[in-house]
């Protein structure tokens, strides 16, 4: 892709959002992305469209399909546990339930990498936390790994819930994590992280996915990947995501409700 390239797809993905015209089967069959740096380029090009130079303060990570390396994208809305937001901002509406972490020192580039300890001891607090999912794709599925990569990873919103304690690191294979719609339990998996722990793609992201943004600042967020899936509801009035103990003692929940 040239640079035109990129700015053009840019501009399509956004009117596809603005407007919840997705784009078509046949409209991302004809779109050729060949690197994960042009995908990125795309993501760039929306972000200082929409938000100039803001720095984000919050971003998600996560296991690419196209790679082993770990993928990332910049969430540019945190909203508090329990928020309220209209459902018709999205045209998809997608829950993950997933944990994030928010950092309470800075980790700037260095050239020797940050090791997984040095990493886990910035973090200041662990959240329950909801990634809602939205997409500018109409089969996002079908649409391959790095248009899903240029769509921001099908980022749509984000609730930063309650803090789970940090003993909770003890236990992540045994925690059980809920995700419900409109009050219903539609999803419960016992230590459903792809990687056990959590925190296991933190490193990469100090070391590599940060660097873009000048490493790691105190207060930034990163959220790490669903437990249970990714589960779609139309027109839903509330999500909930939940972290239970394998006693079933509720560590710590996020909320969102919706409305017109």
């Amino acid at each position: 892709m040239n640079p035109d390239d990129i700015q053009q797809l840019a501009t399509r993905l956004i009117t596809a959002r603005n407007t919840q015209q997705a784009l078509t089967a046949e409209e991302c069959s004809a779109i050729q992305i060949d690197t994960r740096e042009h995908a990125y380029a795309v993501q760039a090009a929306i972000w200082q469209r929409k938000y100039g130079t803001q720095r984000p303060r919050a971003w998600k990570i996560g296991n690419g399909t196209d790679s082993p390396e770990p993928i990332c994208a910049a969430m540019p809305e945190v909203l508090a546990h329990a928020s309220h937001t209209p459902h018709t901002r999205f045209r998809t509406l997608g829950i993950e339930c997933e944990i994030a972490v928010r950092f309470a020192r800075p980790l700037p580039p260095r050239a020797a990498p940050y090791s997984y300890d040095e990493v886990v001891a910035a973090i200041g607090s662990r959240h329950v936390a909801i990634e809602v999912v939205d997409t500018a794709l109409a089969n996002y599925e079908a649409a391959g790994a790095l248009l899903r990569l240029a769509d921001n990873m099908l980022h749509g919103s984000f609730v930063l819930g309650e803090t789970i304690s940090e003993d909770c690191a003890q236990a992540w294979p045994t925690l059980k994590a809920q995700s419900f719609i409109n009050g219903k339990l539609i999803a419960e998996q016992t230590g459903g992280h792809p990687h056990r722990d959590p925190l296991t793609l933190l490193p990469w992201w100090a070391n590599e996915g940060a660097l873009r943004w000048g490493g790691i600042q105190a207060g930034d967020i990163v959220t790490t990947g669903t437990w249970n899936g990714m589960h779609f509801a139309i027109a839903p009035e509330s999500f909930e995501a939940r972290f239970c103990a394998d006693d079933a003692h509720t560590l710590g929940c996020a909320r969102l409700s919706f409305g017109d």
